[in-house]
């Protein structure tokens, strides 16, 4: 699978000096898909693993489609972001009109980045997908608007990635005899991925047991869940919290502590879900759980994957965990009729928990590690130029 991406395109802001880049890893279907984010130090390499992870992700949901991503090397905390945005995206559009699906990724909402794209007058970051799809731009329109509906603390767009993230949760769990009820927890990030997540986990009745951003940890006493209802209540009521991905400073239960903390909290299942590389050598060799989901792109290195596979700890890897933001819009635009919100998330959870259990089977039976046999579902799935991405196969 190890292959140069189709295409790169690299940009240089003509006003502040900072660099982006689109890389579209492959050409060979009607259509890429992939997150934008704004990152401070972000690399060209860094998008193109990225890009590299979205085409397998494509492929073992069984869309037919590409990966892509793109961003730029900006900090997401300046107050010139949205302008710095738009230079960017601008400077792409063509790509967006012919074969771009973005979405967002580190540091950039849907809301956010669609209102960029009105400024220079696409209607949607997924307009493509409407000429893919062969929809009427009513059709579209309508799918496109399910993605605002409410959904607990937040909308379906906000939450259909942690969706995913939590359904490979449930299905390490069940794969390991876990009970829901019985497991616990631990995430590591409170991001909108993050915290969709811990939304899913807690609906599903899992315990958590242990949180943490960039700051600080909040961890339970006595295994205690966490009253993750009262955090969420509390971030959708602090801006600050929402926009920076933080815990809030006062919760109803729990007690706080340094950021690293967690990785010392035994658990059954430890999803990183918020930057790369979270867990390295160290953790990997010191950690006591049985699992873990990796919800973040590229959040276990290489060596740490091979320390955890040697020590019998199972790895969810990035392409299968968080693949629930394509399965979403294979859920909203792949049906003939329009679907219903519960029809979207059901199907995100139903086909996760499939890949999930094929991965962790054929992984068990061919004694290779759990990315291998991602890979070699990946490997094995054919590809269908001139079809639409989502929905059944003609």
């Amino acid at each position: 699978m190890k292959k140069e991406p189709e295409l790169i395109v690299a940009y240089t802001d003509p006003l502040e000096g900072f660099k982006g880049w689109l890389v579209i890893d492959s050409l060979t279907h009607r259509m890429a898909a992939g997150g934008m984010r704004v990152q401070k130090g972000l690399t060209c390499e860094v998008v193109r693993d990225l890009a590299a992870t979205m085409t397998l992700k494509m492929r073992i949901a069984g869309i037919r489609a590409d990966g892509a991503k793109c961003g730029i090397d900006y900090d997401p905390a300046s107050p010139n972001k949205q302008e710095a945005m738009l230079r960017f995206i601008r400077a792409i559009r063509p790509y967006l009109l012919e074969r771009y699906s973005m979405g967002p990724d580190l540091n950039t909402t849907m809301p956010e980045l669609d209102a960029v794209c009105a400024c220079i007058g696409i209607s949607s970051i997924k307009a493509v997908i409407a000429t893919c799809q062969e929809f009427t731009p009513a059709e579209f329109e309508e799918r496109v608007r399910l993605l605002k509906q409410p959904v607990g603390h937040a909308t379906l767009g906000k939450l259909r990635s942690g969706a995913g993230v939590a359904a490979s949760c449930l299905a390490a769990l069940e794969f390991l005899k876990i009970p829901a009820a019985q497991a616990k927890v631990v995430i590591q990030g409170f991001g909108s991925l993050a915290s969709s997540a811990a939304y899913f986990l807690h609906q599903a009745g899992v315990r958590i047991i242990g949180l943490a951003d960039c700051e600080k940890s909040l961890i339970s006493q006595n295994s205690a869940p966490l009253d993750i209802a009262d955090l969420l209540d509390r971030v959708c009521a602090d801006c600050t919290c929402q926009a920076k991905g933080l815990i809030p400073a006062e919760a109803a239960s729990g007690v706080y502590g340094r950021r690293e903390a967690v990785y010392q909290l035994p658990c059954d299942v430890f999803v990183p879900a918020a930057i790369e590389r979270a867990i390295d050598r160290q953790a990997a060799e010191t950690m006591q759980v049985r699992a873990i989901v990796s919800g973040a792109n590229l959040a276990v290195t290489a060596e740490a994957e091979s320390i955890l596979h040697r020590r019998g700890i199972i790895l969810i890897p990035d392409m299968v965990a968080g693949c629930g933001g394509s399965l979403s819009m294979q859920g909203l635009f792949g049906p003939e009729n329009m679907p219903s919100v519960q029809d979207v998330l059901s199907h995100v959870d139903r086909k996760t928990r499939a890949i999930v259990k094929n991965m962790l089977q054929r992984s068990r039976e061919e004694d290779i590690s759990p990315r291998e046999a991602a890979l070699r579902i990946c490997a094995e799935t054919q590809p269908h130029p001139d079809t639409k991405p989502y929905g059944e196969l003609n």
